[in-house]
């Protein structure tokens, strides 16, 4: 007999759910994922229920998941929450049932009923996003809201004669442009299979395999664990797409074997948060983020994944270096050899958990969209988990991973009906040229300074939000005004996505470090400014998708070796610079010689010319010979600097 204990049970953030509530959960979840694995694999669905249900049960999950308040019950829904499901399914099933009467006979003409049920819809989408993620993202929905109807009232470019209620409300709901528009698409058709898929591979075994892994690669490295962090996080980041899901999954791990090496908790949480954030961007799955990308930018899928090599590549050479600095500083040691299992015997055991991978390259590389290599993914990671008994998936395991994915989605997916608003708000009023235009004009034509002002934005945007929703609300509003600048079209988006990511481990709000530095037992802020110093090159990103072209294979072979080889050299000089010890004779590098080491970075990094690089080099030859006087780190009598000073 099949063991349903697990079925009357729902561990959640907010809330565990007892009972029938749970097995409520439960089976919704489990149809949920079903319906949209299988729309996956064999399409043959309307486009409203294709939309339609996937807000729905998204938000019907929420309501049951995530309390309103934090004095209500924390075992059950409240009669509100039922209340509120209800209305989700009418208002939903409002739109499903009659858009293709709306679209046929009602366009520009809604009756009484399009727009009750449009005002339900859209009240209940905010309070869904306010749930999972808090204030930020509804607020911004709500002023987009008013700019519509208050738009005579806004200054200079940005104002506009406003909209009637009726207006609103119109092309919010009942249309396809907003509500239920493009983000709404892409994450049911792209996402939600990737979140199916990535829950299927970690139930199948291969998020231990991952970290078996990568104990077995960079375990006998000094400071080992933090490395093996690192390789871990870029791994199953890439494949869960959410830098908080990262930190919590494989940071119960890694956190506190970093800890027990000799890292100080503060750079322990600061390490997997930023490693986590970095998995957002680490091909070849990308999380949420390339989906969104690949459609805003008519691109497809492979070309996004194939030009993030490189700088995932970089971003990770930087953050490994700062690791090997900080463990050089700190004079520590691998793991004992008994704990650290051989690469051999690793594969041997779990080198089927790659192949669910290889299926996926291998059919994008085919030509096949995303949505059927994620199904054919999750197939495969089913059959290859029968490859061990302790692995195996039974249909228990089967209907644990369905339940996961749909769970995980929660997170993702609880934006969405916001994010569809503010992009409504947006297309409605014009305000993506208008705004871009204030950008340019601000910046008075300047990339630079417009990249600086784009940053900034993203940062604020950003607190407290997820990377995808900061992402598609300033594709609408910043990239076009780089792309005004000269900027190449995927470049500028992928500058404002890292600069999206940025806002992961940037104080005062920087969620990904805040959950870090709870499993490390460390000050929440200093572990986001220790996070922004592992991570310095993400602030650069953006900025080198501009100026360097290359990174993102524009340009000759040959100028693409050239100027990788320069940038990564130019990276491990700026993890000189920042940490201000060397990987060899333990010296300790002094300001004079660590600001020689970071101009050498600077020029390495951002090649214009022929005579930057040799100045480049100059700077790098005259640090290492001025070395022969810095003490060693022994000798040293000062405290080392510290991200949290």
């Amino acid at each position: 007999m099949l063991d349903t204990a697990w079925l009357l049970r729902v561990e959640g953030s907010r809330r565990t759910l007892t009972g029938p509530y749970a097995l409520a959960f439960n089976l919704t979840a489990a149809g949920f994922a079903v319906f949209y694995l299988y729309t996956a694999g064999f399409g043959l669905v309307s486009t409203q229920s294709h939309r339609g249900f996937y807000i729905m049960l998204t938000s019907v999950l929420v309501f049951l998941l995530y309390p309103a308040r934090k004095g209500a019950p924390d075992n059950r829904p409240s009669i509100v929450d039922l209340l509120l499901i209800a209305a989700t399914v009418i208002s939903i099933g409002y739109w499903i049932d009659q858009y293709v009467s709306y679209a046929m006979f009602r366009v520009s003409s809604p009756n009484q009923a399009d727009l009750i049920m449009g005002g339900v819809a859209i009240l209940l989408m905010l309070e869904t996003s306010r749930r999972v993620l808090g204030p930020v993202i509804p607020l911004i929905a709500i002023v987009f809201l008013l700019q519509l109807y208050f738009g005579s009232y806004l200054p200079g470019k940005l104002s506009h004669p406003g909209m009637s209620v009726e207006r609103i409300l119109e092309f919010t709901y009942s249309s396809q442009a907003a509500l239920f528009g493009v983000v709404t698409s892409t994450f049911a058709t792209f996402v939600f299979p990737f979140m199916i898929f990535g829950a299927f591979l970690e139930r199948s075994g291969a998020g231990g395999f991952f970290m078996s892994l990568g104990t077995a690669v960079a375990g006998r490295w000094r400071g080992g664990p933090a490395k093996v962090a690192v390789m871990t996080s870029a791994l199953f980041g890439s494949i869960s797409g959410s830098s908080v899901a990262n930190v919590v999954t494989t940071g119960s791990f890694t956190i506190p074997l970093m800890k027990r090496t000799g890292f100080r908790p503060h750079d322990a949480g600061a390490i997997e948060a930023i490693a986590s954030t970095g998995g957002q961007f680490m091909p070849p799955v990308m999380g949420a983020g390339v989906f969104i990308l690949a459609t805003l930018t008519e691109t497809s899928y492979l070309t996004i994944a194939l030009v993030n090599v490189i700088p995932a590549c970089v971003f990770f050479l930087f953050l490994l270096s700062m690791v090997d600095l900080e463990a050089v500083r700190l004079g520590l040691k691998g793991l004992p050899a008994e704990d650290i299992p051989t690469v051999r015997r690793v594969l041997a055991e779990g080198w089927h958990f790659i192949l669910p991978l290889v299926v996926v390259l291998g059919l994008l590389f085919a030509g096949y969209s995303p949505n059927l290599c994620a199904f054919w993914g999750t197939v495969a990671a089913a059959v290859l988990s029968w490859r061990h008994n302790a692995t195996r998936m039974g249909p228990t395991a089967v209907a644990q991973a369905l339940i996961a994915g749909a769970q995980s989605n929660t997170s993702a997916g609880a934006a969405i009906g916001s994010l569809g608003v503010i992009i409504g708000g947006i297309f409605l009023a014009g305000l993506g040229l208008k705004f871009s235009a204030v950008i340019i004009d601000f910046a008075q034509a300047e990339l630079f300074v417009a990249l600086c002002l784009v940053t900034l934005v993203s940062i604020i945007i950003g607190m407290g939000s997820s990377t995808t929703g900061s992402y598609i609300i300033l594709s609408v509003v910043a990239a076009p005004a780089l792309i005004q600048l000269g900027v190449p079209t995927i470049a500028a988006h992928l500058a404002v996505f890292y600069a999206a990511c940025l806002s992961n481990i940037t104080p005062p709000v920087c969620v990904s470090a805040f959950a870090a530095a709870a499993i490390a037992g460390a000050p929440p802020m200093r572990t986001g400014f220790a996070a922004l110093k592992y991570g310095a090159t993400l602030v650069l990103m953006p900025f080198s998708f501009a100026y360097v072209p290359e990174l993102l294979l524009q340009g000759t072979w040959l100028e693409i070796v050239y100027t990788t080889g320069l940038y990564a050299a130019g990276c491990v000089l700026l993890a000189v610079a920042i940490q201000g010890t060397l990987p060899f004779g333990r010296r300790h590098a002094r300001l004079p010689q660590r600001l020689l080491f970071g101009l050498g970075g600077a020029a390495f990094m951002f090649p214009a010319t022929i005579w930057i690089d040799l100045a480049g080099l100059a700077a790098t030859l005259l640090a290492l010979a001025l070395l022969r006087f810095a003490p060693t780190l022994a000798e040293r009598a000062e405290p080392p600097l510290d991200a949290g000073q």
